[in-house]
């Protein structure tokens, strides 16, 4: 999570051009709102919206300011609020993601920016899927052409990552399935403080990287999107 924390902040500060404290920026589906606040503390004017109301509760008892619950289908923002919106792993937890799609082209402005983030390849689907609610994983091509079909969005980046990691996940997901292994409640039951440590060496590597390229196949899958004028 700090990496792919890391990631977007690479992206909002690439495509940008302002100073935090002049980006207004809302987290879609943000949880318990631990990423919104610490964003506030960089600076930018964040604000959070999540379909759980025990989650938004949960953060607002732990200080978080600026969250609060989302309406049915509609973001209680107006047009043209946000100079960016975060949708980071949300997409695949809604039946259709269309309207999804088009509430954060309304909410932004002219020009803004919207980055987002969903799990890749229906092949990987592992138990964490299961746990988490997910309708589907998706292809690059999948999610650009669900964009254009929803939305008028200028598509500027485009890219999987989480890929230097990508063989062992996709072994583990697969052999998992293969012997039905049983009894996990998350695919990361597997990780140790040891192991996490050369994770985040690798992933962290891989951040750095991806500042300067795109990657051609990875667990997930980030896309960078832009409000024409």
């Amino acid at each position: 999570m700090k990496v792919r924390r890391g990631i977007i902040q690479d992206n909002l500060s690439k495509y940008i051009q302002k100073k935090p404290k002049d980006v207004k920026l809302l987290d879609f589906g943000c949880g318990s709102g631990l990423f919104v606040d610490e964003l506030g503390k960089d600076g930018f004017d964040a604000y959070g919206l999540d379909n759980s109301e025990e989650a938004i509760k949960f953060g607002q008892s732990k200080g978080i300011k600026n969250i609060g619950v989302i309406g049915s289908q509609k973001i209680s923002f107006p047009d043209n609020t946000f100079d960016a919106v975060l949708s980071l792993d949300v997409l695949e937890h809604l039946e259709n993601e269309s309207w999804a799609l088009r509430e954060i082209e309304r909410v932004l402005k002219s020009g803004g920016i919207a980055i987002i983030t969903v799990p890749a390849y229906h092949f990987l689907w592992g138990v964490q899927d299961d746990v988490s609610h997910h309708f589907r994983r998706y292809t690059k091509g999948w999610l650009l052409r669900e964009i254009k079909k929803s939305t008028s969005l200028e598509i500027i980046r485009s890219s999987y990552y989480n890929t230097f990691l990508f063989p062992p996940i996709a072994a583990v997901r697969l052999l998992s399935r293969l012997f039905k292994w049983k009894g996990r409640e998350s695919d990361y039951d597997l990780n140790s403080p040891f192991l996490n440590k050369i994770l985040f060496f690798i992933f962290n590597t891989e951040r750095k990287l991806l500042k300067k390229i795109n990657y051609p196949f990875g667990v997930s899958i980030l896309a960078v999107l832009k409000k024409k004028k």
